[in-house]
């Protein structure tokens, strides 16, 4: 077994629980801007000793309404300014935070609230509540929106609970205490509740801000767009208040682009799938321009750019051709500004997770200016385990461990981490999670000499052909995913003779690529299919060549036994939340295989 380990670099010897670090703010800067919020009258400027208020009064209220020291708070509600407010009251109550993900299932709701028993639900508004009701939810529903159950009159409920009582409650939980219990999104069929700590998130919250002091620091501005009911945007929230960056919500996927433009952030926590649309939308508007393959170009020398910069952090004397210098230099002033000017201007760092990073794309971003700083995670490991670094960034690594954790490669191949971000373990039993102290993730992964750690795919997941051949898909389904049509490959053959792959189509781009190719006829048939979760055949011929062609790319970095031979592109369902895609963009493979089943079965007729 290969192990790699970084050491703690923060104690928090005088921090009690998560409350601590909304206090030390409010004692080292109180008049910092910690929240820009989105209201009926325009932008407004929340300082730290305004949020702080704001959030003691909701907590007094939340007592007043009968919240006792562990009890259970659910959120239901998509990421604003309020879900920050709440989480941090129901901590000054003395109380754990439930979220739910406002897409779930009320089969799903159901069972969350029977295994945490919540005493009151603070949800965001009337579409929220009636999923509640739909689900059966009888206790206490308070809602974020105006209306006679808001926030304001929940909060006025505790006019006669005293400061004495606040003080007292946020001083009870300790770090070993429970802070929240978080479901996964469930990639399988499974929905886990994971117990996360007060000392999780305060040790990975100061450590992970300790290594990324560069990067979250005072005068910073972010954009939380992820859903807060995942823990990588509450915990991006909670290192950011402690250290000082400004935090903007935004909870509207189609508004995300322009409210870069508008707020201008200097960091970003982004999942892959948005910088992929990021870059589609660049080719789109070359396109329109009649400059596609002047673009193709200026991707081209991004991507070798990226790596020249990436090559830098060993030899800082490594240079540019001349003939490379120029090209970068032409395709700044036509495209690389222009991409930096969509995302704000200002941007200085990406930070990636959730899902793997085609290193292409990082070196895309990087290359015009744009550093993508990938890591990897679990909801068990509270967010990011390992993460690379500035000075550090390589491409199709996630980095070394954060600083606390030890990563360990198992005979087998599986990733296991020990550290203080690691969950003390799930609401009800799940065999075999654990090894010697370290969890197992899952997931197959590598480290190299240095540490840093490369996923390969998820443990379970590989195929074995007829032929014996075992094959594991997820690499070559990255590289098909690069195309603009394609939102998730699928490569499917297990026990069969040979490989083959379902296309999960972006409708969306697939109607744009017809009328750009002068097929009205076929844009109006494509934008007409109504998705289905098992997904609608596309079988016109000039849809499927564009598509082998890029299927025929992926085939070109395999061997011949691991090449697919056969394709089927599919509009399906692809809602996050949905029964094949999880609210964090995740492909729920073994279901969407499951329903998938005629489709599979169809390929290998005759064979």
């Amino acid at each position: 077994m290969s192990t790699a380990t970084t050491p703690l670099a923060v104690e928090p010897r005088r921090v009690l629980n998560t409350t601590d670090l909304l206090e030390h703010r409010l004692r080292t800067a109180p008049d910092h801007i910690a929240f820009v919020r989105r209201t009926d009258r325009g932008l407004e400027y929340v300082t730290t000793r305004s949020f702080s208020h704001e959030v003691r009064r909701l907590a007094a209220g939340l007592v007043a309404e009968g919240v006792g020291v562990g009890d259970c708070v659910a959120i239901m509600a998509p990421t604003r300014y309020e879900w920050a407010v709440v989480e941090m009251a129901v901590w000054y109550a003395g109380g754990i935070v439930v979220p739910v993900y406002e897409t779930s299932a009320p089969a799903q709701v159901a069972a969350t609230f029977n295994q945490v028993k919540p005493v009151l639900v603070v949800a965001a508004g009337a579409a929220q509540v009636v999923a509640l009701k739909a689900a059966g939810i009888t206790v206490p529903i308070w809602t974020m929106d105006s209306s006679a159950d808001d926030l304001a009159c929940l909060a006025e409920r505790g006019v006669a609970v005293g400061d004495d009582v606040i003080d007292a409650r946020c001083r009870v939980a300790t770090l070993d205490d429970l802070a929240t219990i978080m479901f996964t999104s469930g990639v399988s069929a499974e929905h886990k509740g994971v117990r996360i700590s007060h000392g999780n998130l305060v040790r990975q919250g100061l450590n992970i801000g300790h290594e990324y002091r560069e990067v979250l620091r005072e005068g910073e501005l972010t954009i939380v767009a992820l859903p807060l009911a995942h823990v990588l945007a509450r915990g991006l929230q909670l290192i950011s208040l402690s250290m000082g960056v400004t935090i903007v919500h935004e909870g509207d996927p189609a508004h995300v682009l322009a409210t870069f433009v508008e707020l201008r952030p200097t960091v970003l926590v982004v999942v892959p799938r948005l910088l992929q649309k990021i870059r589609d939308g660049e080719r789109e508007r070359a396109a329109k321009a009649g400059l596609s393959g002047f673009f193709a170009r200026a991707e081209r020398v991004a991507i070798q750019w990226g790596r020249l910069l990436e090559a830098r952090q060993d030899d800082p004397f490594v240079q540019p051709t001349p003939w490379l210098r120029i090209q970068h230099a032409v395709f700044d002033r036509l495209f690389y500004r222009r991409l930096r000017a969509h995302m704000g201007g200002r941007l200085r760092w990406l930070l990636c997770g959730a899902a793997p990073l085609d290193p292409a794309l990082a070196r895309y971003f990087w290359g015009q200016g744009i550093p993508v700083l990938e890591g990897y995670g679990l909801t068990e490991t509270t967010a990011s385990a390992t993460g690379n670094r500035p000075g550090d960034i390589r491409p199709g690594t996630v980095g070394r461990p954060m600083p606390g954790t030890s990563v360990r490669i198992s005979d087998d191949g599986e990733v296991l981490v020990a550290g203080i971000g690691v969950t003390e373990g799930y609401l009800e039993p799940v065999a075999d999670s654990w090894v010697d102290g370290f969890f197992r993730t899952g997931d197959l992964g590598s480290l190299d000499d240095k540490g840093r750690l490369t996923v390969h795919g998820l443990l379970g997941t590989a195929l074995v052909t007829t032929w014996g051949k075992k094959v594991a898909p997820e690499r070559w389904e990255q590289q098909v995913e690069r195309s603009r049509l394609v939102m998730r490959a699928i490569m499917v053959g297990d026990g069969r003779p040979y490989l083959s792959v379902l296309l999960l189509l972006d409708q969306d781009a697939v109607v744009d690529w017809a009328r750009r190719h002068g097929r009205p006829n076929l844009a109006e048939q494509i934008a007409r299919i109504i998705a289905t979760p098992e997904g609608v055949v596309v079988s016109d011929q000039a849809v499927l060549n564009a598509l082998t062609r890029d299927v025929d790319r992926a085939n070109a970095g395999v061997s011949r036994a691991e090449q697919v031979r056969k394709i089927l592109p599919l509009i399906a369902d692809l809602t996050p939340g949905g029964s094949i895609i999880t609210a964090t963009l995740k492909l729920r493979r073994g279901a969407f295989i499951a329903g998938a089943a005629e489709h599979i079965d169809a390929l290998y007729e005759g064979d």
